[in-house]
């Protein structure tokens, strides 16, 4: 990871991969467990993907959104039986369409909300709001570092008023950097 990050590092928001400590909090009280239909955007290498595999239900449907050929092609193989979608977040709601799903239970996304323009933050959050069914939760995770693009996501998330309650986490120390999860419902 941390060689194509280096390359690409706003294609990848993280050096390293989220902590194991950080996919039990991200999927903590959303109802996976319970989800029909589940969404990962920006999977990367797969941190939260399995513990999403290990709590759903056998008969949930779970794709995963990646951006980056190459990671998609590595988490391929980690997961063979993954339905992986290649492409931006923007195409949401073509990719339901493509898969006949109508609206999603969960979402869970590992993209790098701080390092993407103001006008894809608004583009991906509205696709995502109007993908989720009602009482639907959409997870996701900042580092606690206090940077601009961090600012302005938070500035997003709450000020757009679109969710119907948002709630954070508490910070995950054993991830580097640290992070914490906003938990975001319909």
């Amino acid at each position: 990871m941390l060689p194509y990050y280096l390359a690409h590092p706003k294609r990848t928001g993280a050096v390293c991969s989220s902590s194991k400590y950080l996919a039990e909090m991200i999927t903590k009280n959303i109802g996976i467990e319970q989800a029909s239909n589940i969404i990962e955007i920006g999977p990367g290498m797969g941190a939260f993907t399995e513990v999403i595999l290990r709590k759903k239900s056998e008969s949930a449907h779970l794709f995963a959104v990646e951006i980056n050929p190459k990671i998609a092609e590595k988490l391929h193989k980690r997961f063979p039986n993954l339905d992986i979608a290649l492409g931006s977040a923007e195409s949401l709601q073509a990719m339901m369409q493509q898969r006949q799903m109508s609206s999603v239970d969960v979402i869970v996304s590992g993209i790098p909300w701080a390092l993407l323009s103001q006008a894809t933050q608004k583009c991906i959050l509205e696709n995502i709001y109007n993908t989720l069914s009602p009482g639907g939760y959409f997870a996701t995770f900042a580092y606690i570092l206090p940077t601009l693009g961090a600012k302005r996501f938070r500035k997003r998330i709450y000020g757009d008023k679109m969710f119907s309650e948002i709630k954070k986490s508490k910070i995950v120390w054993n991830n580097f950097p640290p992070a914490f999860v906003y938990y975001c419902r319909k």
